[in-house]
């Protein structure tokens, strides 16, 4: 029998924040899981014994070839993301998120905490509609889980897009007439880091931002972090 949820953790050298957000997926409960871990470094030195978790060699295609790597392999129901440096706090985030699909939910999406270096946490409360993502993406990744059928429709993320993907994706799933569902209540933690901040390779960025906002006729946005929203 497949599972209800897919979890999909892509991961690239950072085995030390690995290892805590494997065990917060594993202790989701009352929720059927599967998780899948797709590596887009080096080979991982930790062996998981839980017969839940899939390991998959990405062979250092980078960052959205591996989140697509990981959709065409899930087998439940809905997919849910969680970057390798985070964890979930909430161990009913899953179960909550399958509740709101049982109501005609198609795209869940949680606050989180952002856990800052000197030990400040922060709440991430932002909604997000059609509208307001043309602006802003007030999303956090590693807090959404969605039907996996919205793919059949929509197709894999672009991967044209490395550092804009999960904005481009929102904006086509809310624009494609799906129930988005936001839930107030924190559900993982975002570790802030040097390694995680988008305040490198602005020139990248930039070009990369104007490529999204071409692709769907928006007007020019400022380039931000999410840290800009707490």
């Amino acid at each position: 029998m497949n599972p209800q949820f897919s979890v999909i953790i892509p991961t690239r050298n950072r085995e030390h924040f690995l290892r805590e957000a494997v065990i917060s997926v594993l202790a989701q409960t009352d929720v059927s899981l599967e998780l899948l871990i797709v590596n887009d470094g080096d080979a991982l030195e930790t062996h998981f014994s839980d017969p839940r978790i899939r390991v998959l060699d990405n062979g250092k295609r980078t960052a959205v070839p591996a989140r697509n790597f990981g959709v065409s392999e899930a087998r439940g129901e809905f997919i849910a993301f969680l970057d390798d440096d985070d964890f979930f706090i909430d161990m009913f985030h899953l179960t909550k998120a399958a509740a709101a699909f049982s109501t005609g939910c198609d795209f869940y999406f949680a606050n989180g905490e952002m856990r800052f270096a000197d030990g400040a946490v922060k709440l991430f409360d932002r909604d997000a509609t059609a509208q307001s993502l043309e602006s802003d993406n007030t999303i956090l990744i590693s807090a959404v889980s969605y039907r996996r059928s919205i793919h059949d429709k929509l197709g894999l993320f672009d991967e044209t897009l490395p550092y804009y993907w999960d904005w481009d994706w929102y904006l086509r799933v809310a624009r494609g007439g799906f129930h988005l569902h936001h839930q107030k209540q924190p559900a993982v933690a975002i570790r802030v880091h040097q390694n995680n901040m988008s305040g490198t390779n602005i020139e990248a960025r930039r070009a990369n931002l104007d490529a999204m906002q071409s692709k769907h006729q928006l007007r020019h946005i400022p380039l931000k972090n999410h840290t800009d929203f707490v």
